[in-house]
């Protein structure tokens, strides 16, 4: 594919919804006056079959390989376009839809003439960021060659047993192989579960067997780089480092049981939990007496794993009772808990004499010499069960050496302490696969059977990849992350906060150039606007086509006249919804669509401003419900330092805001356009002078270049597992301080170059602070003590010098 742009622009009367409020003939002359466009058509309905017609024959005759189409609403569009021009080679990168009939025609009352004009920017902004796309290629994804199974968890054989069935090799790495040893430990992860081992030993059985599996010596894992199709994973064997390349993994891991806190009891022979009970029945056989199982996760703190407990101690209990007819078994648990019986099994229960006897959870039961007493549910009178000896719930939670194989594979998420953390919400074509494919009790508490359940889907889902490889029908996604390794330094703020796991270290270069697989980045983009030093790109959604598109609509507005970024999870949804309902705003509002406002570099923030705009809002997901992780904070962060930005620069820093909004409430996202335009309206325009026109550049040159800022405001960004920002440093007066110190020394001497630059001559420290200090910004009198005191950078005194010899 060219990457010249040859753009077509076809504008649509959609019936009667767009000709009669936005006057097409008008933006038709403005939209061919503008070089960019080869071709600009009007037509009754773009999106039937006569319209796709028509723009076929246009690509066809014109050679177009970009389309913007000014209809309705994209996101009933984008995606029946894009499936219907494909065959033309056009793809949704190369597709923009602008709502002419939702955010022009419809919600305003003014003159047609007037919206065609508002249409024509915002199609010509489009143009400028069509002109600078560079489409990538629609390339085959290449998986061939063995599978390896890591990470020892008991599912490793299911996975192992599903793909030795379809004849593909793997690796398997386990601590045992002997289907003897395996059952005999697998209460230490699953209690409870002995109705499933004649299975499970079939199972293994089956898979050692095979000649499709290779076992490897037991090892530790120690690094993992490359993409799917072509990983290398290295192992500590006998303190020999051996790789093994592989085209997919599949990581099985279990959580770890261990003792109940304190607080319960537990001396492990009298009282005891779930795990040391089965161990004493594979050691003395079947106890005897009073056997009282308390299900104490509510009170433990991890009621969510209560479920768990109550169905190891009912299935224990069971299985007991089939064998001795000299104990007598109690299950004592909180109400909130539900029976996780049926009704067969209730029967089951009665005719076994196990007693179920729930407590009331506003008292806490307490353990006493020979007696358990609680709160009586119906009567709430204190009662009494004798016990010889008592099951405590285990706690459950990843071990070290199990997190360390999740770190290590890219799975490690901290924010619930188990590895299935939060995970972008997207379309499926942004998707190639998912992240490593994982299957365990490490990945969230469960019994043994939906542990290997989960084991056999991660290897259906990885023999379905590979089929459609070999078949030649996986294709990588378009809109994915790739790293300029001449750029990237290692320093990894791209990789933290990443939440789709797709970026990896590189096996070249000391190991710390960054790699993104393509099969895994969903596109999101918050990491690559976050790259100190420009290395990290998002195709076919660059900042650089960004810029161009804010650049070219700044340009256009009116001081009065307001941009508006708004997502398409949450913004643009509820700007659609606004005109479907005939809800009217504000006409100054000019509506751009991104995937995420976390998307959003602060240099197209910055070039916002440079190029004319007078405010700026970014209009989001509901907090916490965001899309793509934490987008909307990463968007919060940046528009902080705008701010700073502003103020540095003696502007109003009121100009730029955040906003969310719920797609099922347009009115409200009215009510904040509307309160953001009366803000800006209410300040003094920016005057257009070489003064504020220096500041300015001045502003954008830190933002999009200065790679110390840059890194500061990465590193400050909330990561994917934080529940609050690093250090609970985001809600800090003396952070902010800092960072605003260090905000101001850079600034400074970006001023400072900026003058000796256009000057051409060369400045004493007194000439250099009457110049700053005339600006009106605060920096000026800070000159002495700052750049002539030791706070500049030696590389900063040094292209001073360099431009006062010139």
């Amino acid at each position: 594919m060219t990457n010249t742009a040859r753009i077509g622009v076809f504008l649509c009367k959609c019936g009667e919804k767009i000709e009669p409020w936005v006057d097409l003939n008008l933006l038709k002359n403005i939209i061919t006056k503008d070089t960019k466009a080869v071709h600009c058509e009007i037509m009754p309905f773009s999106c039937l079959k006569p319209g796709v017609e028509n723009i076929i024959r246009a690509i066809t005759e014109k050679g177009i390989n970009r389309i913007i189409i000014a209809g309705c609403e994209s996101r009933l569009m984008l995606k029946k376009m894009e499936t219907m021009l494909q065959p033309q080679q056009i793809h949704k990168d190369q597709i923009i839809i602008i709502n002419l009939r939702g955010h022009v025609a419809a919600v305003s009352e003014q003159s047609p003439e007037f919206k065609a004009k508002k249409a024509g920017k915002l199609i010509k902004a489009a143009l400028a960021d069509m002109d600078v796309l560079t489409p990538s290629n629609r390339t085959l994804a290449e998986i061939e060659g063995p599978v390896m199974i890591v990470g020892g968890g008991i599912a490793s054989f299911t996975a192992a047993h599903e793909l030795v069935q379809k004849k593909r090799d793997c690796f398997l790495s386990v601590e045992y192989s002997d289907a003897d040893t395996i059952i005999r430990n697998i209460h230490k992860y699953f209690p409870g579960e002995r109705h499933h081992y004649k299975r499970l030993s079939k199972i293994i059985k089956e898979t050692v067997a095979s000649p499709h599996v290779k076992f490897l010596p037991a090892g530790e894992l120690t690094g993992l780089a490359g993409v799917t199709g072509d990983y290398n994973l290295k192992f500590n064997e006998k303190n020999q480092v051996v790789e093994y390349k592989t085209s997919a993994i599949i990581a099985c891991m279990d959580a770890d049981l261990a003792p109940p806190l304190p607080g319960f009891g537990y001396n492990g022979k009298t009282v005891m939990y779930q795990p040391e009970m089965e161990e004493l029945i594979w050691q003395e056989g079947h106890p005897e007496g009073q056997i009282v199982f308390w299900v104490n996760d509510f009170e433990a703190g991890y009621p969510k794993f209560a479920k768990l407990s109550i169905q190891s101690a009912w299935s224990m209990a069971k299985y007991l009772c089939e064998y001795t007819k000299k104990s007598r078994f109690t299950i004592l648990y909180n109400q909130q808990i539900p029976l996780p019986l049926s009704a067969a099994e209730r029967k089951i229960s009665q005719k076994l004499g196990i007693l179920w006897i729930p407590y009331d959870p506003s008292v806490y039961p307490t353990l006493q010499d020979n007696y358990i007493s609680f709160c009586g549910v119906h009567d709430h009178v204190e009662q009494e069960v004798s016990w010889d000896l008592v099951v405590l719930s285990p706690k459950r939670e990843i071990g070290t050496e199990t997190a360390k194989k999740a770190q290590i594979l890219g799975l490690l998420h901290q924010e619930n302490n188990f590895l299935s953390g939060h995970h972008a919400r997207v379309r499926p074509d942004m998707v190639g696969r998912e992240e490593t494919y994982l299957a365990g009790s490490a990945r969230f508490p469960c019994n043994l059977h939906e542990a290997l359940t989960q084991g056999k889907n991660a290897a259906t889902k990885t023999n379905t990849m590979m089929e459609k490889a070999e078949a030649k029908m996986l294709y990588v996604p378009r809109m994915v992350c790739i790293v300029d390794v001449s750029r990237c330094v290692g320093c990894g703020q791209c990789q933290e906060l990443c939440d789709c796991g797709g970026i990896g270290v590189m096996d070249e270069g000391g190991g710390l150039p960054r790699m993104v697989d393509p099969m895994i980045c969903m596109g999101g983009g918050t990491c690559a606007a976050a790259c100190p030093y420009n290395a990290l790109t998002l195709q076919n959604n660059t900042t650089a086509q960004r810029e161009a598109r804010v650049a070219s609509l700044a340009k256009q507005l009116t001081p009065d006249e307001i941009m508006v970024f708004a997502c398409n999870w949450g913004g643009l949804p509820a700007a659609d919804n606004a005109a479907n309902k005939g809800l009217k705003y504000d006409p100054r509002a000019y509506i751009l669509d991104v995937p995420c406002v976390g998307q959003i570099d602060i240099s197209v923030l910055a070039r916002a401003f440079l190029e004319g705009s007078s405010g700026v809002i970014l209009v989001g997901c509901v907090p916490e419900e965001c899309h793509h992780s934490f987008g909307l904070d990463h968007a919060w962060s940046r528009i902080n330092f705008i701010k700073k930005l502003l103020t540095l620069c003696g502007f109003d820093r009121r100009r730029i805001a955040l906003a969310h909004a719920d797609l099922n409430k347009p009115e409200e996202f009215i009510i904040t356009i509307e309160s953001f335009i009366r803000e800006v309206s209410s300040l003094e325009a920016i005057a257009k002078n070489p003064l504020n026109q220096g500041k300015l550049v001045s502003m954008y040159q830190l933002a999009a270049f200065n790679s110390r800022i840059r890194y500061l405001l990465s590193a400050s960004l909330r990561r994917a597992w934080e529940k609050s920002y690093r250090g609970d440093q985001r809600h800090g007066l003396n952070y902010d301080q800092d960072f605003a110190d260090a905000l101001n020394e850079e600034f400074l001497q970006t001023r400072i170059l900026q003058l000796l630059q256009t000057e051409k001559r060369a400045f004493n420290a007194a000439e250099l602070t009457d110049s700053l200090h005339e600006d009106g910004e605060k920096i000026g009198e800070r000159l002495y003590e700052m750049a002539f005191e030791g706070m500049l950078t030696r590389s900063i005194k040094n292209q001073t010098v360099h431009y006062m010899a010139n």
